[in-house]
């Protein structure tokens, strides 16, 4: 009898251990890139985009990450503004709809870097973390910087609109 105690006891407190939930599985990242572009130097900005697949059966929010190459990194949204597209974080995080996709484009939702404290050139490769609140961080490895192509937004660092 007290062997079974033993491995009860055992079990609960391995059970204990297992993340109930929230499993990287539950996000899928594809295709994603960052920019390179004139703004993204020390000091300037890029932004990733790529698509972001919920494959769980409840709504998971994108509400920032990380990265080595960057002070600050935010998701936001490009929007019509006083007749003008102007840039503005999403307050609360972009969701992800339960067994939806959404998109990170140019002149659209995207994770922003922000007071870049490297240059971003056109082929590094870096690593991103995506927080999410629903779901376990995800760590991308050798995210590609591509130039930026047309269709994009502008930044300007010292004079660009934020909605804050």
């Amino acid at each position: 009898m007290r062997k079974i105690a033993v491995i009860l006891a055992s079990l609960l407190v391995l059970a204990g251990c297992a993340p109930i939930g929230d499993s990287e599985d539950d996000m899928e990242l594809g295709e994603l890139w960052v920019k390179s572009s004139d703004v993204s130097v020390v000091g300037g900005m890029s932004a990733v985009y790529g698509t972001l697949t919920n494959n769980s059966d409840k709504d998971i929010t994108l509400i920032g990450g990380t990265t080595s190459v960057a002070n600050i990194v935010e998701v936001h949204q490009m929007m019509m503004m006083d007749s003008e597209m102007k840039m503005q974080k999403i307050d609360g995080g972009l969701v992800i709809p339960a067994g939806q996709t959404v998109l990170l484009e140019p002149g659209g939702n995207h994770l922003m870097l922000m007071d870049l404290v490297s240059d971003v050139l056109a082929g590094d490769q870096i690593t991103v973390t995506f927080r999410f609140d629903g779901s376990a961080d995800v760590v991308v490895d050798r995210m590609t910087a591509k130039p930026s192509v047309g269709g994009d937004e502008e930044y300007h660092s010292t004079d660009m609109e934020m909605g804050n």
